[in-house]
């Protein structure tokens, strides 16, 4: 079973919340408890003080139980002291031994008659089966002992158990807190991510408009970015798609109809009127099969979204090569066709079928309207561009038609040359796929010229 977003990161917190608090806790607990003891350490140390400034060398039994209860001292023995007791009261055992050790001078009824800790100055830790205390060690030099101050640790203990407990429920209570604390966030911080599932869930090819949502957050910019883009290639899709369709319906509605009637009028007529009727049926056969060829083509431009395929290619060999493939339609229609090329010029990448098919639009054109006239193509570098020029010598067009004949299905003035209109739309598409442009320049009555601009790859 695949865990959500929000159980995978609520999850993953709590543990990282979990440890956090746990680390902090244990760090906290080992400070207090040391804390704890040097405060013990350092009060142990100064009750052994102030019984070696107080002690009078000749009365030691009578002076230390009245100085230990001046102090607020309670002594006590391994025996008496129980778990009980309160947790700020002392408990202190005293015993005063002869430097060499030989022998025990004093010692508080609580005390063992062995000694507390080693007989030099320091704090121990005794624990034992006898019991378990701390001692502080100084001497007494007026009389040559060693003075043995020691204190049961129930006290430390106590206050140790007790911050453990604070700990853990602190701790308990913090991971609670920012347990919901977090859930909220998560929530608040998914938010964006629900609004967008309900978005898309909403949507249809009906709606394909670009998704905006209330808050966007950095994260989701280029998610919602990427849909957008892919809403408006799929809106751009669909729309060229019912443009294909309604293009199709347009132009080939009128070439069948002029079918059906040219064949309602062969069931009528005599055979020596066939033959005519026959050429004339090819003829219009001919123009739609033209129609369909170019628009499936241009179809085909449209819905081509991926990369450029193609490969390095020299391109005046290859417009060498286009011309002489159309050098018979010039020989049918009467033109002069004729090449120029600079010398010298780069191979870059491209689609060598595109770049064909676009150069063989713009010399059909220049057939169709030149009237038998010549057609000039030229080759030319223009700084970071090359520049593939078709020139007829016909009538040009009007100047209110030359924006107009990229469109599709726009044939400007006469119509009688058989031609879809969508030579000039096929061209201007392969040059948007290559990066280029076309550009038309009119000569009134002179003719028209076609020009191809490809930009050159920078190194």
């Amino acid at each position: 079973m695949k865990l959500s977003i929000r159980s995978t990161l609520m999850s993953l917190l709590f543990l990282v919340l979990l440890l956090a608090i746990g680390i902090n806790s244990l760090f906290s607990l080992m400070v207090a408890r040391h804390e704890v003891n040097e405060v013990f350490d350092a009060e142990l140390a100064v009750s052994a003080k102030l019984i070696k400034g107080l002690l009078n060398e000749d009365r030691l039994e009578d002076d230390l139980p009245r100085i230990l209860a001046a102090l607020g001292e309670t002594l006590g023995s391994v025996q008496e002291a129980q778990p009980e007791l309160e947790a700020y009261e002392r408990t202190r055992l005293i015993q005063i031994w002869r430097r060499d050790g030989s022998a025990l001078v004093f010692r508080s009824p609580g005390a063992p008659e062995y000694a507390l800790a080693p007989m030099r100055k320091g704090f121990y830790h005794h624990k034992g089966k006898s019991g378990e205390w701390m001692v502080y060690v100084t001497d007494l030099p007026s009389v040559d002992s060693w003075l043995m101050v020691g204190e049961y640790p129930f006290a430390r203990t106590e206050i140790s158990e007790e911050l453990a407990e604070v700990m853990i429920m602190s701790g308990l209570i913090a991971l609670i807190l920012c347990a919901l604390i977090a859930l909220t966030a998560i929530e608040y911080g998914l938010s964006p991510l629900r609004e967008l599932g309900i978005v898309l869930r909403g949507r249809s090819l009906r709606n394909l408009q670009p998704v905006s949502l209330k808050r966007t957050p950095k994260e989701l910019l280029s998610v919602v970015y990427s849909l957008n883009q892919m809403f408006n290639r799929l809106r751009q899709g669909l729309e060229r798609e019912r443009r294909f369709v309604a293009d199709a319906a347009h132009e080939l509605r009128t070439p069948l109809a002029v079918l059906k009637l040219q064949t309602q009028h062969l069931q009528s007529l005599e055979c020596s009127n066939i033959k005519d009727e026959l050429k004339q049926m090819k003829e219009g056969v001919d123009r739609s099969a033209r129609v369909v060829e170019q628009l499936l083509l241009l179809a085909q431009i449209d819905e081509n979204d991926s990369p450029l395929q193609g490969c390095t290619q020299d391109l005046a060999e290859l417009c060498r090569l286009t011309l002489a493939r159309m050098q018979w339609r010039a020989d049918e229609v009467g033109c002069v066709l004729s090449f120029d090329c600079d010398a010298d010029l780069p191979a870059f990448f491209l689609n060598t079928t595109m770049i064909e098919m676009a150069l063989t639009n713009l010399l059909e054109n220049a057939f169709r309207y030149g009237y038998g006239k010549s057609v000039e193509v030229s080759l030319t570098r223009q700084q970071d561009q090359l520049k593939i020029t078709v020139r007829d010598h016909g009538e040009g067009v009007a100047e209110s038609e030359l924006n107009r004949l990229s469109e599709r299905f726009y044939r400007a003035g006469v119509t009688s040359h058989g031609g879809a209109g969508l030579g000039l739309s096929i061209v201007a598409r392969i040059m948007e796929v290559h990066g280029g442009s076309v550009q038309l320049i009119n000569y009134p009555g002179f003719g028209l010229e076609a020009c191809l601009l490809l930009p050159i790859p920078q190194d």
